[in-house]
Formats: C-alpha cells, structure tokens, sequence
C-alpha cells in the first residue's frame, strides 16, 4: 500500500485547502519568473500550466472518500510532471526548477506512507537525472547539486516521516487519556445520576460544579445552564445563598457543616430538603469542594397536612373516606361539586350506598375486599347525584393504615369520566366508519382490477392483430417496403410488443390477484425451473453484455410448487437483474436449503436500489428514482408477479442493498421431500 500506516485522507479531510496553500504559493511564485533568465520555454509552461490546472481540477472533482485512500497520492506525484516541464529552458538544457521538486517529496512526507514517499524521492531523482542524461557537459558539473538535493529530499522526507509519526503517537495518547479522562467522568457522572438523591457540588467560591439529574428533575433547569454559577444566585431558596456560604465558611473553619433542613421553590412547588454535606480536599488537606446530598422529605414533613391538602386541591376528583364501617368520614369539594350532597350533610350520617341505585351495591366488603388485597385499580361504576342523576366515574379504592397495620377506614377517589365514555363512543362510531370505507375501497379495488383485465384483455387482441400486420408488411408480402419505412415499422413492432407485455403482466397479476390461476402444486426440480428460465431468456442474455452465474447444488433440491409458475419468477428476477447492469457487470443465481425450506438468490452489480425505495420495489408499476434517471425501461410489474406468486406458494420474497453495488433479491419457497 502507497500508505502504510497513514491514516490521513489529505484531499478529502476537512482544511484541505489550508494544507494545500502554502505548497500552492510556491508553485505559483515559480510560474510567476518563469519569465526571467534561463526562461522556461513556452510551450513546456503552457503544458506545466496546463498540468497545474489538471491537478487543481482532480482535487476539486473527483469524490476522494469513495476511492481507496491509496489515490490521494496521485495528485502530489502528478505534480513532477509539472516541474519536468518547467526545467525545460528556452535556450536549451534546464531551467533551475529541479529543486521544486522538493514541494511533493515533502508533501508525501508529510501526509503520506513510506512507500508513497519512497516512490516521490525516485521521480525527485528522475526530475535531476532526465536533463543529466540529455546533455553530457551538464552530466559532468551538475550531478553534484543534484546529489545534494536528493540528499536535502530524503532528509525531508525523512524528518517529514518521523515528525507525522510523533505527532499521530501523541495524538494516540492524548486520545487514549482523554477516552479514560471521559471513560472516568462518565462513570461518575452515571453513578450520580442513577441516585434518587440530590446531589449538588459547590466549590470554595460558592460556584456550582455539579448538578446531578435528579436535581435536573426537582428544579426542571438543566445542568448546562446551573453550571458555573454562583449557588446564591439560582433562586432556589430566598434563604440558600446566606446559608450556602455560611456552609461555606463553617467548612473553611471548622472543617464540616452539620445537616440541615432548607425549602426550595421550583417549578412543582416548595420542597422540603434535608442536607447533608461531605468536603473534598487537595494534596495539601486544603479545602476544594464541598458535596451537598439532599433528600426529599416534603412528603414526611407534611403527613399531618397532606390529607387536608388533597382535600382542597383535589375539586376535580370526589374524595371520600369511609371508617371501617362505610360511614362517611370525608366528603370533599369536589365530592360536593359531583354529588350535589353538603358535606354537613352527609359526614357522620350516611355511607357509600348512599351514592348508589338501590340494589346495585349488594354490599360494602365487595368494594373494601379489593384494596385490602392491594388491588388499586380504577373501576367504573356510576354514582348517583342527589337529584337523581347518574354520573359515570372512575373509582379508585386505597386502604387506610394506623401506625400499626390496622385497617382505619377507606379512601375512595373518583373522577368523573363522562367525557371519556363520550370519546370512546365518538371513537366506536369513527371505527365503524373507517370499517365501511376500507370495505369500499375493497369493493372499489375490485373493481379496478375487473376494470383493468377487461380492459387489458380487449387490447390484447388488436394489438395481436397489429403485430401480424406488421410482420405482414416488413416481411415484404404486402408489397415492397423502402428502408425509411421498414425503419418506422421496426419501430412499430417494438413499441407494440412492449405494449402487448404490459398487458400480458397486467392479465397475469389481475388473474393472479383475483385468485384465477390455479397452482399446480407438486415436487419440481429447482434445477428444472432454472434451466426453463435460462431457455426463456436466451434472447435477452444474447443482447445484454452481462455475465450470468449460476450456482445450483449438484444433488436434487425439490421445492413444492407449479414449474411455469415458478420459472416465470425466475425469469422476471433475472430479467429485471440484466436489464439493470450495466454492460460488463455480472449477474448470479444461486440456490440451496434453508432448514425446511429452499433459498434461491438473484444477486447483481447494477445500479442498485436507493435505501429508502427498497420495500416499495415489489409495488406494481414502482420504479426505483435511479432508473428513472437512466431512462430504463420497464413495466414495473415483474417484481409484483413474482411477489404475488411467491406468497400463493406460501414463501417469501424480499430485496436487500448488495455489498458494494447492486440489490440482492432472496425468496423462500417451501421445499418437498419428494424427489
């Protein structure tokens, strides 16, 4: 390889143009006193100005990342041909430029491998030893400049070498630390983030260094946007900064700061936080950062006022407890808001059946037997208001527990879901909608196909008729025929059979579709089926210049299956792989088992299928968008017969980008065990 253990794609990297300038400058310098005595002779500038250009255009044209990395060094070792041309002087023997032809030997030095660079230190020496060779006087006093200059060249390279060699060494390492550095980081940033705790790292200055994601989730502001701030100055608390810096100072003196309990407003509300920190120090034991891990304890904190809490809050849901006997111990505003019933009313004087039809709730244990079990689960059931109304809801039971376990009451939590029932309906009747669109459209797809092997079939005949005609009148029967006419009338016959085999796929997949073809199911040879295909395709094999390979096993491989069927597959997976390589390209079928089962595999170097149109090939009348732009023709139906064939003998058809160029298409059919 030209690189050896070069890793550097200099054209197609990003500041190419940055590495190319200064060799550049210093062309164009030297084509600008190429004028001055010796001058360069004419035509040998104009041909290194020429070659210049060239090389400039091979840089900015050719794809560099899709050719091998080897080629990058044809432009530099193009470029002696430059200077060859510009040591040619007017007056006969050379012009002075040999030595710019240090400019590739320090190039591929630079950014090539030794070979590359070896074979740039060769052609340096041609460039000095060609005018040497031509004239015997020059031979005789200018072999030692060149010499030298060889030698300053190879000394180049070398240095060239041994300085990319370093620098991509220290390049390695620098990586290597900054993957572990990373790695590391990383580690402990996963650790921190996977704890339910929250943890805040402050440094001396009171300035946030970490911010882990549970205090992401708390405050709803994201580490980005904490980091490098001063604590105080985040808002959270209208007491945090006196307190974090009186942390701060107390860890600076005393060397720790006790727990603490601290509010912080964000956007879920206050919290309640209870802190406690831990200090990091340097080598020397002086104070650095000090770490703040937080629990959550609103919820502990509040136990004594939650329950009144939901109860106010809670105007959308109708909370109810219950004691142990089902009288009503709570009855909240949105229980009032539901119901219609007074809290006064009803606390202390009635229980859950109460909301209920008479005879609907057999009895109260049939509700409490499920949240003993732990089944919290929300139930529909309907309540009723004390007009008389019903209301669907959604009711939710828990149990409620004293300090030792025991059962206390019941707390039950509905939600009205009137709406919701009236989107499910909505959503029921949309359904049955769209159920009677696609049995429509059913209907209307049936019709098309009729409509379509109608119509397909009454061209079929005319078009027969005309073909018969035309042979008729080109075979001279009809009288003589001038070649402008039997032109046109090739033409004719052409286009005609292109149209007689559009409908002669449209009939096979309408029949095929409509379930008209019966499958003659039985063992088949695949060695048969192929052999019919390659027959079948003789013609088109012989006017395509595209190699064909077939690989079959040598013993016998059954699939279960009607030959002409199958052999039409065949044909149209090969067809469809000839017609799509371009000539010189290569073609292959190859077949073998696949469990219970026979894979045959038509693989091809043409154009290939764009990712994104891959599962739309097998669609009738797709055409993949590279086709259209090379105008191939094609009814866009052969890959859908033999899909629609394929699945009618209970396998499976499917494409695949091949590996370099070229699509891939594999079928499964069913085998026999029946030879």
């Amino acid at each position: 390889m030209l690189y050896g253990d070069a890793d550097l794609r200099t054209l197609s990297a990003p500041g190419r143009w940055r590495r190319i300038t200064p060799f550049l400058a210093v062309t164009l310098i030297s084509f600008a006193v190429a004028w001055l005595p010796p001058r360069v002779e004419p035509a040998a500038l104009t041909g290194a100005a020429t070659l210049l250009a060239a090389l400039l255009l091979l840089v900015v044209l050719v794809p560099w990342p899709r050719l091998p990395l080897a080629y990058e060094a044809v432009p530099p070792l193009g470029f002696f041909g430059v200077v060859l041309l510009l040591n040619v002087a007017a007056e006969g023997g050379p012009a002075g430029y040999a030595p710019l032809a240090l400019l590739p030997v320090l190039w591929l030095g630079l950014y090539h491998g030794r070979l590359a660079t070896a074979i740039g230190v060769a052609m340096m020496a041609v460039v000095f030893v060609v005018p040497s060779a031509l004239d015997a006087e020059l031979r005789r006093f200018e072999w030692r400049r060149g010499l030298l200059v060889v030698a300053i060249g190879v000394l180049l390279a070398t240095a060239a070498q041994s300085a990319t060699r370093r620098a991509r060494v220290s390049a390695r390492q620098l990586c290597r630390a900054t993957r572990e550095a990373r790695r590391e980081r990383d580690f402990n940033q996963a650790i921190l983030d996977s704890s339910g705790l929250l943890v805040i790292v402050v440094d001396r200055a009171g300035r946030v260094t970490g911010f882990n994601r549970r205090c992401e989730e708390v405050t709803g502001r994201r580490a980005a946007d904490v980091l490098g701030r001063r604590y105080r100055d985040l808002g959270l608390s209208t007491r945090d900064g006196a307190q974090i810096d009186a942390a701060l100072a107390g860890v600076v003196t005393a060397g720790h700061q006790p727990p603490a309990e601290r509010d912080w407003i964000v956007p879920a509300g206050r919290r309640r936080i209870a802190w406690s920190t831990a200090v990091l120090t340097d080598d020397e034991g002086r104070f650095t950062h000090m770490i703040c891990t937080g629990i959550d304890v609103t919820e502990q904190r509040r136990t004594e006022r939650l329950f009144a809490d939901v109860l106010a809050a809670a105007t959308e849901q109708a909370i109810i407890g219950v004691d142990r006997r089902g009288t009503v111990t709570v009855f909240n505003a949105g229980a009032e808001r539901l119901l219609g019933y007074r809290a006064a009313d009803v606390v202390g004087a009635a229980d859950l059946a109460r909301f209920h039809a008479p005879g609907e709730l057999e009895d109260l244990e049939s509700v409490f037997a499920p949240a003993r079990a732990g089944d919290t689960e929300a139930r529909e059931c309907d309540y009723v208001r004390q007009d008389g109304s019903r209301v669907p809801v959604a009711r939710t039971v828990s149990v409620i527990r004293d300090e030792s376990g025991e059962v206390t009451g019941y707390l039950s939590v509905a939600r009205d879901v009137t709406r919701e029932r009236r989107t499910v309906e909505a959503m029921r009747h949309a359904l049955e909608r769209e159920r009677a669109a696609a049995d429509r459209l059913r209907e209307l797809d049936k019709v098309r196909a009729d409509l379509v092997a109608t119509v397909s079939h009454e061209l079929r005949t005319p078009l027969t008729s005309i073909l018969g005609n035309v042979e008729v009148i080109a075979d001279g029967d009809a009288g003589p025929v001038a070649p402008p006419q039997a032109r046109l009338l090739a033409a004719v016959e052409r286009n005609a059979r292109r149209l007689l085999a559009l409908i002669e796929d449209l009939l096979m997949l309408s029949r095929i579709e409509a379930g008209a073809v019966k499958i003659n199911s039985r063992p088949v040879q695949i060695r048969a089926v192929v052999a019919g295909a390659l027959e079948a395709l003789q013609a088109v094999r012989g006017q395509r210049d595209v190699r064909l390979d077939v690989d079959l096993p040598d013993g016998p491989l059954s699939v279960q299956g009607d030959r002409d069927q199958l052999e039409r597959v065949v044909i149209n997976l090969l067809d469809n792989a000839l017609k799509f390589t371009p000539p010189g390209g290569s073609a292959r079928l190859s077949a073998g088992l696949d469990g219970g089962q026979v894979r045959l595999t038509v693989a091809d170097t043409g154009m290939g299928i764009p990712e994104d149109e891959i599962d739309q090939i097998f669609e009738r009348f797709f055409r993949s968008s590279r086709s259209h732009e090379r105008q191939s023709q094609g009814t866009g139906l052969g890959l859908a017969i033999a899909k629609s064939i394929v699945e009618r003998h209970g396998g499976r058809i499917w494409a695949t980008p091949a590996t370099g160029q070229g699509t891939v298409v594999t079928c499964l059919l069913p085998g026999s065990t029946t030879t």
